[in-house]
């Protein structure tokens, strides 16, 4: 490498460095894969491009959200802690930068988590001492799979104290589910039994503090 190439490089590095800020965040979500908390770090270049990665916190919850009998849609559940725990990633761009304490932006975000799925209903039961039927309970988990769930939305930072802001984001999203379950019919109609799309939204709230 040349040493003009070198010298460019070195001056790149250091104009990205100096136009970069750094922040921690604390969000709660609600989205198809339910609800999770996200400790977060992310770091904004040239004032409108910022790149967010975290540490999704799945949290469990025994209320079924409607009574549709889906298989995966808001039906995550972590069977052990491991469970519990996924990845996030994002990119926000800031479409009016000069704004002082209000920075609205458009955003894609990934979240990726591994697990079971809980599923709660009422059935027909056979009893084959007197041949009669009747609607019993039942709890069945499936899985586990991979759930990664890509949004694009709007959302907003404002700023409240010193260093600290507060942030919303709202958007749209499509969840692919992949895996296997050997206690699931596959669907005939599904070019790749093994991967599932469920469309949902995902809404988020938290807040964050520049360094």
């Amino acid at each position: 490498m040349s040493k003009k190439a070198i010298a460019l490089s070195i001056f790149l590095l250091a104009t990205c460095c100096s136009f970069a800020q750094n922040a921690a965040t604390i969000s709660f979500n609600t989205s198809t894969l339910r609800e999770s908390m996200i400790l977060g770090y992310s770091r904004t270049f040239h004032q409108n491009h910022e790149i967010e990665v975290g540490l999704r916190f799945h949290i469990n919850s025994l209320i079924m959200p409607d009574d549709q009998e889906s298989i995966y849609y808001r039906r995550m559940y972590a069977s052990n802690f491991a469970q519990h725990l996924g990845l996030q990633l994002g990119y926000n761009w800031y479409f009016l930068p000069c704004l002082d304490h209000l920075k609205p932006f458009v955003f894609y975000e990934l979240q990726a988590a591994y697990s079971t799925t809980r599923n709660h209903g009422y059935g027909p039961a056979y009893n084959f001492n007197d041949g009669s039927y009747s609607i019993e309970e039942y709890t069945v988990s499936f899985g586990p799979f991979l759930w990664l769930q890509n949004t694009i939305g709007v959302g907003f930072k404002v700023d409240i104290w010193k260093s600290f802001y507060l942030f919303e984001k709202i958007g749209f999203n499509v969840t692919q589910i992949i895996g296997n379950d050997e206690k699931l019919i596959p669907d005939p109609f599904q070019k790749f039994p093994w991967l599932v799309n469920e469309f949902g939204y995902m809404m988020m709230a938290g807040v964050g503090i520049r360094f």
